[in-house]
């Protein structure tokens, strides 16, 4: 006897023996045991999914002869028939070999005649959107009503081709993809029953190549058992399909979570032997995170579709939410790269690089190997252009609490030097209260100090050719006395902004908190802000408040909590303040208010805006 492929010596012959498609099973056996018999079904799903096997179990329970019944015998000569393809009144017909109007037009010529041999003629008509729309036409009238000895089962794989008026006068079942667990276990019951020993990690791959399809599950199944010359296991049937098995996966995550970057890249060495479909691979990763995440969010929620649940949960344990969330990104942009790289696996090499290069806390943000590439961080470019780099090369040892001669004594001697106090001193006191006191002063403070500024400055000028012992005291006073009130009104919060911090660094201190004793400030910023500072972010905010306070000043930038003391926090209140007002404002205002009596107005939420 010839051999008989596994999909169909193993085609169920009840329902009980039906694998999935449960909600369609239910329906037809509550259906035929009320004898609530429709006269059309149409079953719509995927290939190998069961709408052929349904229809034909449908025929065989109609015409069986102990009755009409869900459980048909089996032994009688119309179900032995059936079965065996040889019954007259089961007319199984191919709509994509038979498009014609002719072929539709014989077949509702025949549809008069009572069946022969059994109970009810059934036309089984698969692929049935393949019909022409002519054919179409010519079956409406006889599929809305059909003589009583006349049932219609169609099958199709697109029901989106039908016409409206077919849908409508058939009962639709929605046959679903046969889920991994279903067609493991299905494979596992007739592997058993076959005496074939496998491999309990082949089958999760079979049914994952099977896409959904019972057939074609048992139709890899038979390829594999002959590659594997009567045996199943996970090697096999991996280089058979040209795919990775779990073990793959795992290692390769292993390797990340690690942060093992020689493991990383000999695994993918390893894998590359099998020339897999990385897009392929990059998609069970995918899957994988994103099943992580599940179980991290919601514990308990990882299912073994895969047969990989126990994994899944361990990882959840293993990985942060950040790391999970890293991963699945770069899996997801790596997918998309693929078709433009060069090479698939440089492609799929960059892409987990690229998840252990840039996991969250990693502190990778300057180059490996030092260089002069430390501009590549944010905020260099937009600061100080060109002099920068020499001007901030002062303030790097200045970090610890040595102070620095060389500055302070440049001021002095000029302003000692007698032969040039009048054209030297003068201007330099004119531009510093012009840069500072200004933008500040002039808005919090009633600023009684620029006032005798400007007669000094303005004696100095016009009395050039005074003597010069006058103005020397004076000016040599007004530099000493003009720091002095700034630090003791300066408010960190408030007047953060005075100090001219722009960029990532300004960005990053105007969330800090500050406290100061004496020459020595310390600033202390949350964890995520914390994260993102660097050496280039320290040099700009000390630089700026040695500009203000004077060189002697040291800073320490600490992690901790800020408790809402920070610029960043006083200029939002601010904010809520003006807005708050404003709002009350337009709520107040007499016209407003006459407007929304008069004409059933009202204000617009979210539509004010404080004047600035």
């Amino acid at each position: 006897m010839s051999y008989q492929v596994l999909a169909r010596k193993w085609r169920p012959n009840t329902f009980e023996d039906m694998v999935g498609q449960e909600h369609v099973l239910q329906a037809l056996i509550h259906a035929l045991d009320n004898q609530r018999l429709h006269h059309a079904y149409l079953f719509t799903g995927t290939r190998g999914v069961g709408k052929t096997t349904i229809g034909r179990l449908l025929a065989r329970c109609l015409n069986c002869e102990t009755g009409v019944t869900s459980k048909p015998c089996g032994t009688c000569s119309s179900c032995q028939e059936i079965q065996e393809g040889r019954f007259v009144d089961l007319i199984e017909i191919d709509a994509a070999s038979r498009t014609g109007v002719d072929d539709m037009r014989e077949l509702t010529d025949n549809v008069q005649y009572a069946p022969t041999r059994g109970r009810f003629k059934v036309y089984l008509i698969d692929e049935v959107h393949m019909l022409s729309n002519q054919s179409f036409n010519a079956f409406l009238k006889t599929l809305e009503e059909p003589p009583e000895h006349v049932k219609f089962l169609l099958a199709t794989t697109d029901p989106q081709k039908l016409p409206v008026t077919v849908l409508s006068r058939c009962l639709q079942f929605n046959l679903k993809r046969m889920t991994p667990e279903h067609i493991a276990g299905h494979l596992r019951h007739v592997l058993t029953q076959e005496g074939i020993p496998f491999e309990e990690p082949a089958l999760w791959l079979l049914a994952r190549a099977a896409d959904g399809s019972m057939r074609d599950a048992l139709s890899l199944t038979d390829q594999a058992i002959a590659f594997g010359n009567q045996t199943l296991n996970g090697s096999d049937v991996s280089n058979m399909l040209g795919t990775i098995d779990q073990g793959d996966i795992a290692r390769l995550v292993d390797a990340l979570v690690a942060e093992d970057g020689p493991a990383l890249l000999s695994e993918i060495q390893r894998i590359s032997d099998f020339a897999p479909d990385y897009s392929i691979i990059l998609a069970d990763l995918l899957s994988l995170f994103h099943r992580v995440t599940m179980e991290q969010v919601v514990p308990g929620s990882a299912d073994n579709a895969l047969g990989d649940a126990t994994m899944v949960q361990s990882l959840a344990r293993q990985v942060s939410a950040e790391d999970a969330q890293l991963f699945y990104q770069a899996a997801l942009m790596g997918r998309k790269d693929l078709a433009v790289t060069p090479d698939a696996r440089m492609g799929f090499e960059m892409t987990l690089l690229r998840m252990l290069a840039f996991r969250p806390g990693a502190d990778r943000r300057g180059p490996p190997a030092g260089g002069a590439t430390p501009s590549r961080t944010e905020g260099e470019s937009r600061d100080d252009p060109e002099p920068a780099p020499q001007q901030e090369q002062a303030p790097q040892p200045a970090l610890a609490p040595e102070p620095e001669p060389a500055p302070e004594p440049e001021p002095v001697p000029e302003a000692e030097q007698p032969p040039e106090p009048e054209p030297v001193p003068v201007p330099e006191p004119a531009p510093e209260p012009a840069e500072e006191p200004p933008p500040w002063e002039p808005d919090y403070e009633p600023a009684p100090e620029p006032d005798p500024a400007p007669p000094l400055n303005m004696e100095a000028v016009d009395d050039q050719a005074q003597p010069e012992s006058q103005p020397e005291p004076e000016l040599e006073a007004e530099p000493e006395a003009a720091p002095e009130p700034e630090p003791s009104d300066f408010s960190w919060e408030r007047d953060f902004r005075s100090l001219n911090i722009v960029g990532m660094p300004g960005n990053l201190a105007s969330n800090a908190a500050m406290t100061r004793s004496g020459n020595d400030i310390v600033l202390t910023l949350d964890e995520g802000h914390a994260r993102l500072l660097n050496d280039r972010h320290k040099e700009k905010i000390l630089e700026a408040l040695r500009n203000r306070f004077g060189d002697a000043i040291n800073v320490k930038i600490t992690e901790g909590e800020t408790n809402g003391r920070t610029p960043a926090a006083w200029e939002e209140s601010q904010r809520q303040a003006r807005q708050a007002a404003a709002e009350e404002a337009i709520n107040s205002d007499p016209l407003v208010k006459s407007i929304v009596e008069r004409f059933e107005a009202r204000v617009v939420e979210g539509s004010i805006r404080p004047s600035k």
